[in-house]
């Protein structure tokens, strides 16, 4: 589960112009708006980031106009992003700089912010292939009943792929010291697509290598064929014959990619049909840089996310900054872009910058 609240340390404090009763403070690189004399600068707080759902409890009941929810806003002019309560809001404990507290705050997130995808069902665990009945005395062989046992496929997510979740930059905001160059690309707001292919040798000379092809949402395999974006998109492009395209000598390749639709995130882009744009790239020995997997994506007739630049360098600038040269007109229609994805130019390393415009103007 997302880390909705932790213990972090106030970093500084800024007043906010015509305005004597309340601040604006630093939490790593998150701006929150807090009353004056409440908090001073390296104290400990409870941060509760965006998205989060507080409990219906009596010291939470001024957020009830609000659904107890906690989002982005703008006020006196500022930005402020999530809300800070003293410690005092926890059972007595010891409590360090890090600490997850959301389950010990009783918070949950924002169901809009998630994706919408159907759970696995208990058909998803049956076997690849149909029983079939054999001589009885080839059944005695145990050569021959591997040979002909179907092979179990779990509906799990692929482990050896991490699911999409870049972190933000007010959570890691150490990138800003780094002396790189960054390929920065649009963060398209649909919902999260892994597509993979594995090849599974045999165990003897008979058995053939054998291919698993999977589509999979945010968080789980999608075994059967349905009316979703991820099998939408997996059909349109034929992704499992693209995938064969690229795994090449390798034991498995993955792509990774922002599913929408007509019927996805209100469908912000216009489109009439579910469709596709890959931001990653990804083998055994790691992801690919971003601009050898756009240039490679495209060879095979897939489209890749929005290059905003191909080279920025982001050291020396301010998190507030960095918002801000996030926000901007998308690429792919006449609407502000959701924000932009920061990836080195080996593809290792990665951050994402959400625009705070965009998520007061979509209320989000």
């Amino acid at each position: 589960m997302r880390q909705l609240a932790s213990i972090r340390v106030i970093t500084d404090i800024k007043p906010i112009e015509g305005r004597d009763k309340i601040v604006l403070a630093l939490v790593d690189g998150w701006s929150v708006i807090v009353k004056k004399d409440e908090y001073q600068i390296g104290d400990k707080t409870i941060f509760c980031e965006p998205d989060s759902i507080l409990p219906e409890k009596p010291e939470f009941e001024f957020l009830r106009s609000k659904k107890f929810r906690i989002k982005t806003m703008k006020m006196a002019g500022v930005i402020s992003q999530g809300i800070c309560f003293p410690l005092s809001f926890l059972p007595e404990g010891d409590y360090q700089v890090g600490d997850d507290v959301t389950e010990l705050m009783g918070i949950t997130q924002y169901e809009a912010t998630m994706d919408k995808e159907p759970e696995p069902s208990a058909e998803t665990e049956r076997l690849t292939a149909p029983k079939r009945k054999y001589p009885a005395f080839l059944m005695r062989r145990a050569w021959f009943r591997e040979l002909v046992s179907p092979k179990p496929v779990k509906a799990g997510f692929p482990d050896f792929i991490s699911k999409t979740d870049e972190v933000r930059i007010q959570n890691s905001p150490y990138f800003l010291d780094w002396d790189c160059e960054w390929v920065a690309t649009e963060k398209v707001d649909g919902q999260s697509g892994s597509f993979t292919l594995k090849r599974i040798k045999g165990k003897h000379f008979w058995n053939r290598t054998r291919y698993d092809f999977s589509v999979c949402s945010r968080n789980y395999r999608q075994m059967e064929k349905n009316s979703t974006s991820y099998w939408q998109v997996a059909e349109r492009y034929q992704l499992e014959k693209v995938l064969h395209q690229l795994i090449g000598e390798k034991e498995w390749v993955a792509i990774q990619g922002e599913c929408v639709a007509p019927t996805v995130q209100g469908n912000k882009y216009h489109v009439t049909k579910a469709d596709l744009y890959v931001f990653n790239l990804i083998y055994p020995d790691g992801r690919v840089g971003s601009m050898e997997a756009k240039e490679k994506v495209e060879a095979c007739g897939l489209k890749f996310v929005p290059v905003v630049s191909e080279k920025v360098r982001v050291k020396g600038m301010s998190v507030a900054e960095v918002l801000e040269y996030a926000t901007g007109k998308s690429q792919l229609a006449d609407t502000l872009r959701e924000g932009i994805v920061f990836r080195s130019m080996d593809g290792k390393q990665s951050f994402k910058a959400v625009s705070p415009e965009f998520l007061i103007r979509y209320n989000v």
